[in-house]
């Protein structure tokens, strides 16, 4: 299946760029943020939201191993999505290398 998208622009814009050439486009999704960036929170249900909940109730550290077996994912693919949360505007945070926590 092939995407279509059609743009268009009131006479104002094409105006613009007639003139200048050149304008600035701001692409933003149905939740309000572009370029994937800028929640606190990813969207429910989603597998990053389930591991935030889950650490949520963690009362000690916990590893890759941990959220490879509770989510039955590879090691690989815990680690990345581990790494990614920790990086983020997410409560995750590493404590050292492989061993992350629950920001309370």
């Amino acid at each position: 299946m092939t995407a279509k998208l059609t743009i268009a622009f009131s006479d104002e814009v094409l105006d613009a760029l007639r003139s200048s050439k050149s304008i600035t486009i701001r692409l933003e999704g149905s939740r309000g943020r572009a370029g994937g960036g800028g929640s606190d929170e990813p969207r429910a249900g989603s597998l990053p939201a389930r591991l935030i909940e889950w650490g949520k109730t963690r009362k000690k550290t916990f590893g890759t191993r941990d959220v490879s077996r509770r989510f039955k994912l590879s090691r690989a693919h815990a680690s990345m999505l581990l790494s990614r949360l920790a990086n983020g505007p997410y409560p995750i945070h590493r404590e050292r290398r492989g061993v992350y926590s629950y920001a309370r």
